[in-house]
């Protein structure tokens, strides 16, 4: 392969020039003239062409996913030319990001109940999202290493009418090739481009790729190669500093303390990765992990851990952690990014259960509280008979809700290794009487409340 010029046009569906357009090969990014127009040499190993969607516009999709990339031909060394057409829309400065972490479809069947899933998306973007331009972010792990399902998966995140952006993930590899390269190209021909960025209002959105596969079998670590974090440099020389920006990437770039920290579960250069975003308000959305975190791993950056909507592989009700399957709505005003959970079939003012006395095996004496979407910049509060009792304790431990249920459920599951996580996100507190109301209230980092009762009897 040998480098070749390419030229192009970004222009609305009606013709109309769109200038200051990001334009890249993956390698050098340039952008659109007055005229629409660009121009780049693209490197060797290029095999893609793809713009950075602005603001305020949107792209037609296939399969739902929003066609902002062409693949070059690289069979031709002569130069070529490769056109976008965008469509001007309404403001979206106001807008919502809908993350799903980890569909890991193993079965038709799991197909399936990921499909009625998107019926509780569908419907809660009708009810709750009326009016505000929404996209779908897919986290990684599509499938489960099976290829034969990827097309299933696109057709059912298409049927919700949203566009969908992706994000590679370890199970979304070709295995057994001999280089990342190679292993990546399973994905490229679903997908596009492992590493890509679109605007919309005043959020910058970054999709890297850091699944890093090693050639051998199933191996891979978390890791930022040369070639994405060139490519980002590159990007964020036309994103203004101080500007929010969204990135999203499959394996977390750090974890809370108690997780496990090896290579295939954290990202090995992160340390590169903050200083390249140091100058910008960052939310870095991760999955990989299965599990509900949410934490600060330095000053200008929240990392946010997003629970699979697989829930235990598709085999018990919740997440390892307790988390319930669902998705997290982020919801973006201006450059300023509010979230919560929705977890599937409930509300979205459900964010908490919990245990009365002597139904929580770590603390019989107490009642316990879990609040999947906590952040230590949340509160849990107690009355009791209406009193104030103060702050809830915080404490690390497995939700007694799933390890009932994996007891009770592990011999039809179809892995053997299914079992509970910890988590920090279960709280405590012991009544001073018999007989007594108790009321818990759950207030989010936005000052949202949420509260429910339970009632404290001794046998």
């Amino acid at each position: 392969m040998l480098a070749k010029s390419v030229s192009g046009v970004v222009k609305t569906v009606d013709g109309r020039a769109v200038a200051g357009v990001s334009v890249s090969d993956g390698f050098a990014v340039v952008q659109t003239d007055s005229e629409g127009a660009y121009q780049l040499m693209t490197a060797p190993q290029a095999i893609h062409i793809f713009i950075t969607i602005p603001a305020g516009y949107s792209m037609g999709k296939a399969r739902g996913i929003p066609q902002f990339y062409q693949a070059l031909n690289t069979a031709d060394d002569k130069a070529q030319t490769y056109d976008f057409y965008v469509q001007k829309t309404t403001s979206d400065e106001k807008h919502a990001m809908v993350a799903i972490g980890d569909p890991q479809v193993y079965k038709d069947r799991d197909v399936r109940v990921c499909d009625s899933y998107m019926e509780d998306l569908m419907q809660h973007v009708k009810t709750s999202l009326p009016g505000l331009p929404v996209h779908g972010m897919v986290l990684g792990d599509i499938t489960g290493d099976k290829p034969a399902l990827l097309n299933p998966v696109k057709e059912l995140f298409a049927r919700t009418s949203l566009p969908f952006f992706y994000v590679k993930g370890n199970h979304d590899l070709e295995l057994g090739t001999r280089s990342h390269e190679t292993a990546s190209v399973l994905f490229q021909a679903n997908f596009g481009p492992t590493y890509y960025s679109f605007n919309r209002g005043k959020i910058h959105y970054i999709v890297l790729d850091d699944v890093f596969y090693l050639g051998k079998g199933a191996s891979y670590v978390g890791y930022l190669s040369e070639e994405v974090l060139a490519w980002l440099q590159q990007d964020l020389k036309f994103v203004s500093p101080g500007s929010t920006v969204v990135v999203a990437l499959h394996i977390p770039t750090s974890t809370v303390y108690f997780r496990k920290n090896d290579a295939q579960q954290v990202l090995q250069n992160a340390a590169v990765l903050y200083a390249i975003l140091a100058n910008y308000r960052v939310h870095i959305i991760s999955g990989h992990t299965h599990l509900h975190d949410h934490h600060h791993p330095a000053p200008n950056i929240w990392e946010h851990t997003q629970a699979s909507v697989s829930g235990i592989f598709w085999q018990g009700p919740e997440c390892a952690d307790g988390t319930p399957p669902g998705y997290t709505v982020y919801l973006a005003d201006g450059d300023e990014l509010s979230w919560y959970y929705k977890a599937i079939g409930s509300p979205a003012d459900i964010q908490f259960r919990t245990y009365p006395v002597g139904t929580n095996p770590e603390r019989m004496e107490e009642i316990t509280a879990l609040v999947w979407n906590y952040d230590p910049h949340w509160k849990v509060v107690w009355y009791e008979d209406g009193i104030y009792m103060g702050d809830m304790e915080n404490y690390v431990g497995r939700d007694p809700q799933t390890t009932a249920d994996i007891v009770k459920n592990k011999s039809s599951y179809d892995y053997s290794w299914i079992w509970t996580t910890e988590t920090n996100h279960l709280f405590a507190a012991k009544p001073k009487k018999v007989n007594s109301k108790i009321q818990i209230e759950v207030q989010d980092r936005f000052g949202k409340k949420y509260t429910t009762y339970v009632q404290h009897k001794k046998d």
